[in-house]
């Protein structure tokens, strides 16, 4: 799949295509990734599908949220 050229929000950089394959909607460049931990925070979070009112903690699954990070131009 080729994709259109596409620039870092953070240093306007290109962002080579072998990652935009790998990650579709990244914003970032690897450098710029790296240095600021990746464009998204990830958190996981419980399901607990135990009865109402009781203690018993039964989780049953995992919910993933994924929130992108606010991205600041790098100063030059």
């Amino acid at each position: 799949m080729i994709m259109g050229r596409r620039f870092c929000q953070r240093c306007d950089a290109e962002i080579p295509v072998a990652r935009l394959e790998a990650l579709p909607d990244t914003m970032l460049c690897v450098q710029c990734s790296e240095e600021v931990g990746g464009d998204f925070e990830v958190t996981a979070v419980p399901e607990n599908i135990g009865k109402s009112g009781s203690l018993k903690k039964n989780y049953g699954a995992w919910t993933v949220k994924k929130r992108r990070k606010k991205i600041e131009p790098k100063n030059k």
